[in-house]
């Protein structure tokens, strides 16, 4: 399940929990068993997938129903349908088309702003995925734009009361797809020479992104997970030194929360997002800088006790300003004044 994916799942849940009554539209294929769809009132619709479907299949849905309203959580939504409250949440493609292959920068490219015109609403998920949109699409107004944010399931990442120990050795995690504005090339440097703990990967390459050329040494210390479920993930939090997350752009960035969540410690990079979503819960570093990224790391496994345990407080006091059931119920204050 990725970033984007958990959001409207999430919401989807709070929305369900709340007493919210909403259909979800999907496309004629199995639904993955990570999500569990219980109470979810679901028509499977059309023939097709992905932006064909979104874009060509799914408008039909809406011919005969023009009082629905379209809400779409994991970005964009079909041209369409005029009523609708769509979700942006970065516009990393626009800050460095590098990152992406060329027909996704492409396509989102033009037809990002285009709905975004004829959305009545825009959900983003920070403050400053909220200044990005503003700064790019000048043509858009400052009240059509709403910052709702991520949050963690606190019943699925949490402090277990017994892990077992499932290395014998200390490890420093990360978890994120594998490409370019994740930063690993130069985490994985910063690695080199850390001989006191191992590097774990959690995530998978993603075809949208240019091709990784530059991961060619991977030291012995470093070790690549690939996606794994959540229940493993989870355990790997519990048990590891600390997470890194050194990532140059993002729109939210929901792993150190789930991080924080299990009462691992962050280290993070020192960007303005970061700074939003980890406030004092975490410690942060330089992402262009890999000898200050090796450092931060070294200062933190050589750290106290108390150091340690005061970071891990800290990030459950963070938490505390995330809930999925506030950000469900501002979605439905947002549709509310649509209806009016």
């Amino acid at each position: 399940m990725t970033g984007v994916a958990r959001y409207a799942y999430n919401i989807c849940k709070a929305l369900t929990g709340l007493g919210y009554s909403f259909t979800l539209i999907c496309p004629h294929r199995p639904i993955l068993s990570c999500y569990n769809t219980e109470g979810f009132n679901i028509i499977h619709f059309g023939v097709g997938t992905s932006h064909f479907w979104e874009q060509c299949i799914l408008p039909f849905f809406f011919v005969f129903r023009k009082k629905c309203l379209l809400l779409s959580l994991t970005g964009l939504g079909t041209i369409l349908v005029r009523r609708k409250v769509m979700a942006i949440h970065d516009l990393a493609f626009l800050r460095n088309p590098s990152w992406y292959s060329f027909t996704y920068y492409w396509f989102y490219k033009i037809v990002t702003p285009i709905v975004a015109r004829l959305a009545n609403r825009i959900i983003t998920v920070s403050n400053f995925s909220k200044s990005e949109i503003l700064k790019f699409y000048r043509f858009l107004k400052e009240d059509k734009i709403c910052v709702v944010y991520n949050a963690v399931n606190r019943e699925q990442f949490k402090k277990l009361n017994y892990c077992e120990n499932i290395e014998e050795s200390a490890f420093v995690l990360a978890v994120s797809s594998i490409d370019p504005r994740k930063n690993f090339t130069r985490l994985i440097e910063a690695f080199e020479g850390i001989k006191t703990a191992k590097l774990y990967i959690v995530g998978a390459y993603n075809r949208v992104f240019q091709e990784q050329k530059e991961l060619k040494h991977i030291p012995e210390n470093v070790h690549f997970l690939g996606r794994i479920e959540d229940e493993q993930l989870v355990r790997l939090y519990n048990n590891a030194e600390c997470f890194i997350f050194p990532s140059l752009y993002e729109g939210f960035g929901l792993p150190p929360l789930e991080a924080m969540a299990c009462g691992c410690p962050v280290l993070v990079s020192d960007i303005p997002v970061e700074r939003e979503v980890c406030g004092e819960a975490a410690q942060y570093f330089n992402p262009l800088d890999t000898k200050d990224i090796h450092d931060a790391i070294c200062r933190y496994l050589d750290e106290t006790k108390e150091m340690k345990a005061l970071l891990q407080e800290r990030g459950y006091d963070n938490l505390k300003r995330f809930s999925w059931d506030q950000s469900a119920s501002c979605i439905m204050q947002i549709i509310d004044k649509i209806r009016v």
